[in-house]
């Protein structure tokens, strides 16, 4: 089986904009952030199961410089810089974590270079405190059709699998730069071929898991993050994704 991912065009534009709308929002939303970890609102189901202190729990720190270079080389950089400057100290592990986890075990087994094998684990574990970032504002957000206030209820099992799409998406991000660089080994096309794979599983039920979602800022975060037939319809429409905000 040989895949190779697509060339630089209008979708590389687009996935910048996607990660600068990320970074955007999560800098307009800080003080909200910062006020549910300290403060958090009694009566949100999602917080009877799990904090808000618990959902962004900082990251471990990624110390291999050859990795943090793979993770540069992908403009993936923000992805860790962020968690690591705004995440909650000693909180413990996220319940987010698993999720992630498993993905990076899934695509690191067919990798032989110790940097892009951090590198994707280290992308994997970060993707779990963005959306556990914005699933702790969520509640304050709007639905992402109607544009109304959004039902506060949400199952952690969503957020979970919301989690695993997000670090699939990113992990493979990884691997399609590696491609394109031609510094890739053929165990790398191993893992950017499995990671297709199940990208194409998980499509399927990618609707169901954003309908689920139902705010704006977590809907945009997981259906921008993996390559699929509704990623940028939103772009391609000239629907102004950021316009709420």
């Amino acid at each position: 089986m040989s895949l190779s991912p697509p060339g630089p065009n209008m979708q590389a534009s687009w996935e910048a904009l996607a990660d600068g709308l990320q970074v955007q929002r999560l800098a307009l939303h800080l003080p909200q952030l910062r006020e549910q970890i300290s403060k958090p609102l009694r009566g949100v189901a999602l917080f009877a199961h799990t904090s808000p202190s618990a959902l962004t729990a900082r990251p471990a720190a990624l110390a291999d410089p050859a990795a943090n270079a793979v993770i540069d080389q992908a403009s993936l950089k923000h992805w860790l810089r962020l968690p690591a400057e705004f995440g909650t100290a000693g909180t413990g592990t996220t319940p987010l974590a698993a999720s992630a986890d498993q993905v990076a075990a899934l695509l690191v087994e067919a990798l032989t270079d110790p940097a892009v094998r951090a590198a994707v684990a280290s992308v994997c574990t970060a993707s779990a405190w963005w959306v556990g970032a914005f699933a702790a504002i969520r509640h304050l957000g709007v639905h992402h059709a109607s544009l109304q206030p959004v039902d506060p209820t949400i199952a952690l099992e969503t957020l979970q699998s919301a989690t695993s799409i997000v670090a699939l998406g990113t992990a493979q991000r990884i691997l399609a730069e590696q491609l394109r660089t031609g510094a890739a080994d053929e165990a790398v096309h191993m893992a950017y071929c499995r990671a297709v794979t199940e990208s194409i599983v998980v499509e399927s039920r990618l609707p169901e898991v954003l309908e689920k979602l139902g705010e704006l800022r977590l809907v945009d975060l997981v259906s921008t993050s993996i390559p699929w037939r509704g990623r940028f319809t939103k772009y391609a429409g000239g629907t102004g994704a950021g316009q709420v905000e």
